[in-house]
């Protein structure tokens, strides 16, 4: 009986899809958040240490506020994203287009 649980269970693994679908978050609407968020942080750690973990969060409430969003619901759309690294992946090279085209526009190298 073992023996046939594990043979059905291979063969099921084995006939299963594993190209993933669609991301379930729509990564163009996603990544310029993502790429404000990024730039948050980089701007929290240009603040002294002693108010850093403070000013970040500050960051990061007003950049989600400005997009409609909150925490919880921009920790929940990440971890949605991260179940896949082929999302991953294209989320944050639509995050680094975004970031590189306004290092262009303001004539960052």
């Amino acid at each position: 009986m073992y023996r046939i649980f594990c043979f059905s269970f291979l063969l099921f693994q084995a006939c299963s899809d594993s190209v993933p679908g669609e991301p379930p978050v729509d990564l163009d609407a996603l990544a310029p958040l993502v790429a404000d968020m990024q730039l948050a942080e980089g701007l929290a750690t240009e603040v002294p240490i002693i108010v850093r973990d403070s000013m970040r969060e500050v960051y990061f409430d007003r950049t989600l506020t400005a997009y409609g969003s909150n925490r919880a619901e921009f920790d929940s759309l990440l971890w949605l994203v991260r179940q896949e690294p082929r999302w991953v992946d294209s989320l944050y090279s639509r995050v680094g287009v975004i970031i590189s085209r306004q290092q262009a526009e303001i004539g960052i190298e």
